[in-house]
């Protein structure tokens, strides 16, 4: 009779015990949404003037019926989908997310007067509202806490790239199709990603067949689930001073950073005086620098929180990315009307500095969420994206009103940005990452008491 020919276990080659390394695909996945949702967003600065010949708008039209009227309805929305993804899991969600960008991002080329491109533009804010409140769920889910700063910071970079990219493919698809051509052909970039996502993705790592016990034991180390788990405590939540201090911070960010999503192409054309492929080019650029350094402030916040632990780990880097952004925004107006080079520059490095503490907003939301930071990232950005709502008409009207007949001033519009971001870093100063804000206190307690509160 043969013998068995396994080896006893202290032979076996350890590579079985080594942990999968299923988690950075999920990343992937999450990084390649986060670039679609950016280059729909970010595309139409670059044919803004050609929707606006063609429905016969003004730049202070566009500005709520293109930009705001998108907001507006992300921030409406976007608690209820961060909410959605928690109940869920953020493998549905995600799916219809991407789904409402197909249909949204070809009808937005369908628009034929004002009220239908408000409508549209409404409506596809609804349908993409949640995207990165789900992203931070699943990061959470699949990242133990010690790579979380690092994931954010990679799904960061990708969107930031994806918009940096976005004006040159809109351009290219603009050119043989006209602007309507190109808001139809761009919705097919959801197609294929979204039918291998849905097949290949799950909501955590016990539902993934590939996924080695391993993987599982390092994730789970700092994700651990209970069998009563506690309910989430609004008012808990609601009072938090974290929480309305990183909501704030939020909103003058997204109110700051509007300028590179809306604004920026009609200064650089009538006040740097750019012109052709070096527009394009220089439109992507801010975002493109910011999103290296959204790569590298994850990484800087992980090794902040292991020196220095959460308070200061997460909220240092805030304080200071924001504060020099701001300063360097003042640079580009005063250089702007004799210095074109170091106004760009100042741009750019206003972009690569500030965006240094994103990573650290999103990792924030999930140290204080715990496994409902789907719905304290979707209350973060929902009031966040307000900034957007109010910043680009009431930017257009600024510009307007300093400026002469024809003839808008849009750098003086940087002294707004420029006070964003110094609020923001005001505000980083009353965020506290150790606090865990989703439970009350009784609850708080008893799962302290079973090693349940953790990460």
């Amino acid at each position: 009779m043969s013998q068995p020919t396994t080896q006893p276990a202290e032979q076996q080659p350890d590579i079985a015990m080594r942990p999968t390394g299923i988690r950075w695909k999920v990343l992937a996945w999450l990084c390649s949404l986060a670039a679609i949702t950016y280059i729909g967003r970010i595309g139409a600065i670059q044919v803004r003037e050609d929707i606006e010949t063609s429905l016969h708008l003004t730049p202070a039209i566009t500005a709520w019926a293109f930009f705001s009227a998108f907001n507006l309805a992300y921030a409406l929305f976007e608690i209820p989908s961060g909410r959605l993804g928690d109940k869920l899991g953020p493998r549905k969600v995600l799916t219809r997310i991407v789904l409402c960008w197909m249909a949204f991002t070809a009808l937005t080329g369908a628009a034929w007067n004002r009220w239908s491109l408000a409508s549209f533009r409404f409506l596809f804010g609804a349908g993409e509202a949640g995207a990165f409140p789900n992203i931070a769920r699943a990061s959470r889910e699949w990242f133990p806490f010690s790579e979380r700063g690092l994931a954010q910071g990679l799904i960061w970079l990708f969107a930031r790239w994806g918009g940096a990219f976005a004006p040159l493919l809109m351009m290219v698809l603009a050119l043989p199709f006209g602007w309507r051509g190109a808001f139809v052909l761009m919705s097919l970039l959801g197609i294929l990603w979204v039918w291998a996502f849905y097949k290949e993705f799950r909501d955590t790592p016990r539902e993934h067949p590939k996924v080695n016990d391993a993987e599982r034991a390092l994730i789970a180390g700092t994700v651990k689930d209970t069998s009563k788990p506690a309910p989430l405590s609004w008012s808990n939540m609601l009072l938090s001073p974290t929480l309305w201090a990183l909501s704030l911070m939020y909103f003058c960010s997204n109110a700051g950073w509007s300028f590179f999503g809306s604004w920026i192409t009609p200064y650089l054309k009538k006040d740097l005086h750019l012109s052709g492929i070096q527009l394009v080019l220089a439109s992507g650029g801010p975002l493109f620098f910011g999103g290296i350094s959204c790569l590298w402030g994850g990484f800087l916040t992980d090794r902040q929180v292991r020196l220095w632990g959460r308070r200061w780990g997460r909220t240092l880097l805030g304080v200071i990315s924001y504060g020099i952004g701001g300063a360097l925004l003042l640079v580009a107006v005063q250089a702007t009307a004799r210095h074109v080079l170091l106004a760009y520059t100042a741009l750019c490095l206003s972009s690569f500095v500030k965006d240094f503490g994103l990573a650290s907003s999103w990792a924030t939301t999930i140290d204080v969420g715990h496994r409902f930071s789907g719905t304290v990232a979707g209350v973060m950005n929902s009031l966040g994206n307000l900034g957007q709502v109010v910043s680009p008409p009431a930017v257009a009207w600024l510009a307007i009103w300093a400026g002469t007949p024809g003839h808008p001033r849009w750098d003086l519009t940087l002294y707004f940005y420029a006070a964003m971001f110094f609020i923001a870093s005001i505000a980083w100063l009353f965020v506290n990452p150790r606090k865990i804000i989703v439970y009350s206190p009784a609850d708080q307690q008893r799962l302290r008491a079973e090693g349940l509160l953790g990460a």
